[in-house]
């Protein structure tokens, strides 16, 4: 895929950047434009930032590397979970460049990936909130259906009445929920996809990809975890009981996970459905959500959820193109 001219020029003109030699593209799992850019004496990674979340991510790159620009108290931090920041606007976003693998290209086992993983998100909830830069949105379940559904698939059109009363039954639910929850709201990543945790050369663990972060209780960046990372029901206990050892103040409200895992199957779902174009069934993508919305069907079976099945609403979208 050839990089657009105007993005490579756009590039090169940040002030943060003299004597270009390469700029490559590179994926990662990443939903915007990342960049390799390889200069006289360095080696950055850029990333074109989506408008309307430029603010977050700096914030949290910022924040999570260690750089505590917002002057609100003596507490420092000493963690440094992502890249270096070396400029931003609200355009571009420009760290170090970590050489290594995505946690899901390693030969580590899923157990050992699993921990790394809890391990970041962790790390990732101890930051005060009142030390980012600029205000971090907090969750609310029913703006950000809203966002993925301001210009939907096609053949999710048709079906918007399913699709509301899926949205207004789970913000509902997790609403009541948070009520009587003694969860406290912490950064959460939002995607805490393997795909965005790199492992240097020397085996050190990165967090990347701030664009979903919200305010959030700490089990939604556990239930957003197991639903983008496809992480089987029964292992579910095992991994809440791991967070808890790494954050023993920690008592999960199990019915608040159960209800963000079907969220957060929801929204990956009508993610990966939006950014098909056409509606293929062979694009990569459309097989992930349908991986999304077949495990939300089964979820709701399996623990006796009344909430409309989503499956039915692929089905009736296959029907009607034939």
């Amino acid at each position: 895929m050839l990089i657009p001219i105007d993005v490579i020029n756009s590039l090169k003109s940040l002030p943060c950047f003299t004597e270009v030699r390469a700029i490559s593209l590179l994926a990662n799992g990443l939903s915007q434009t990342a960049l390799k850019v390889t200069t006289a004496t360095q080696v950055f990674f850029a990333k074109k930032l989506n408008e309307e979340t430029a603010s977050t991510e700096i914030s949290c790159a910022l924040l999570y590397a260690g750089l505590n620009i917002k002057d609100v108290s003596e507490q420092r931090i000493e963690q440094q979970l992502s890249p270096q920041v070396i400029y931003h606007d609200q355009h571009w976003l420009v760290t170090d460049f970590i050489s290594g693998l995505t946690l899901t290209d390693t030969k580590l086992n899923n157990d050992r990936k699993i921990s790394i993983a809890l391990n970041m998100m962790a790390e990732l909830h101890q930051f005060p909130l009142e030390l980012a830069k600029y205000p971090i949105p907090l969750l609310i379940p029913t703006c950000s259906v809203k966002r993925l559904l301001t210009k939907p698939a096609p053949f999710l059109i048709s079906h918007s009445c399913t699709l509301d009363k899926v949205t207004k039954s789970l913000s509902a639910s997790i609403n009541s929920l948070i009520l009587d929850s003694t969860s406290s709201n912490v950064i959460c990543h939002g995607d805490l996809n393997l795909t965005n945790i790199l492992l240097d050369d020397g085996q050190r663990p990165w967090l990347i990809d701030f664009e979903c972060a919200h305010v959030a209780p700490e089990e939604f960046d556990l239930a957003m975890f197991i639903a983008v990372n496809n992480i089987a029901d029964q292992y579910i206990t095992k991994i809440v009981a791991e967070y808890m050892s790494l954050v023993p103040g920690y008592r999960p409200n199990r019915n608040l996970l159960n209800y963000y895992i079907l969220y957060s199957l929801y929204i990956n779902g009508l993610w990966y459905f939006d950014n098909i174009d056409p509606l293929e069934p062979d694009n990569p993508m459309y097989a992930l959500g349908i991986e999304q919305w077949s495990a939300f069907d089964i979820f709701t079976n399996e623990h006796a959820i009344a909430v409309p099945k989503l499956m039915s609403i692929i089905n009736g979208g296959v029907d009607e193109r034939r």
